[in-house]
């Protein structure tokens, strides 16, 4: 009996290990067995999303040529050392009386006539030096003489002067300094000018010149001293010459809002306000002049102190300056 029992045993526990070896040679349905190869398939056909890029614009033709400041080469009526190009030609008036034509010989050189109402003619050539990006540099000359004169009264001035021009054609500002000599001064006199332009929008722009003058201005004139006569018991005038130099200081400053127009920005109107400023020395003098005492009913002769010579001067006029540019109109260089 015992026997039979540890068969039993035996058998049943044999039957248990040929489950459990079925139950793990068996591949469960729900979860595959994952190979080598499928391995290989995945990480071959896994591939990570591509990253975002920025499209980059390409501008056509209309767009370029509306990038470009046609109107760099000048500010209101001071140049910047930006040339005028070969073939470009300018046609400026300034509050109607002023009226201006450039025009580009080279690339490099230009030059510029005008005529300022009554009286006034004007020459103006400028040769441009590029040093590199955003740095230019020029010289050039103002040349101006009246017209309808007499020789007796014929006015002339001369200004060779050195410009130089930091920052875009859009945006910059301008120093130049330069040597005056004409009929009215004596010697040769320092001018400075200081010029910018800012772009506010591709169509509108602010732009500014200042010029400053200091010099020795020669006073010549005369006044009357009234002296008391010994022998006829009498004051009689008698004339004192004056010849003096005297420091004066002149500023003129325009300031303008510049508009392009939209279709053909070869056009600009400008609208803003100038101004001149004259100020310095004087002539002090004492003399003794007559005065009518109405409590005497008689003439006095009194000491006085008097100032006589140029005024100082202050004006504040509206400016306004149309600009339009004929001819090389492809130009997309700058």
């Amino acid at each position: 009996m015992k026997t039979l029992r540890w068969i039993f045993a035996l058998l049943l526990l044999a039957s248990s290990n040929n489950l459990m070896a079925q139950i793990q040679a068996t591949p469960d349905n729900d979860e595959p067995a994952v190979t080598t190869t499928d391995t290989a398939k995945r990480k071959k056909n896994l591939q990570l999303p591509p990253l975002p890029t920025i499209p980059k614009k390409v501008l056509s033709r209309e767009d370029s040529l509306a990038q470009v400041n046609h109107h760099a080469s000048r500010y209101i009526f001071a140049p910047s050392a930006y040339p005028i190009n070969k073939g470009a030609f300018y046609y400026q008036n300034y509050d109607v009386l002023l009226n201006d034509v450039q025009m580009g010989i080279t690339d490099q050189l230009g030059v510029g006539i005008g005529y300022a109402f009554p009286l006034f003619m004007y020459l103006t050539p400028k040769y441009s030096i590029p040093l590199r990006k955003n740095h230019t540099l020029a010289v050039g000359d103002i040349a101006g003489f009246s017209v309808f004169t007499g020789a007796d009264n014929m006015m002339w001035l001369n200004t060779f002067y050195g410009m130089y021009t930091l920052g875009s054609p859009q945006n910059n500002v301008s120093l130049g300094l330069g040597m005056l000599r004409s009929s009215e001064a004596d010697g040769s006199l320092a001018v400075t000018n200081v010029s910018g332009m800012y772009s506010i929008t591709r169509n509108f722009y602010f732009v500014g010149e200042a010029w400053f003058n200091n010099r020795n201005r020669r006073f010549v004139s005369s006044y009357d001293n009234w002296k008391y006569d010994d022998v006829k018991m009498t004051y009689a005038p008698e004339t004192v010459p004056v010849d003096a130099m005297l420091k004066r200081s002149t500023l003129f400053t325009s300031v303008q809002f510049r508009i392009i127009g939209h279709k053909q920005r070869t056009t600009a109107w400008s609208f803003g306000v100038s101004s001149y400023w004259e100020h310095g020395d004087r002539f002090d003098y004492s003399a003794t002049l007559p005065v009518w005492d109405n409590a005497t009913a008689q003439m006095t002769y009194v000491p006085q102190d008097l100032t006589i010579g140029p005024k100082n001067i202050f004006l504040f006029i509206p400016s306004f300056t149309y600009v339009k540019k004929i001819g090389d109109m492809n130009d997309v260089s700058r």
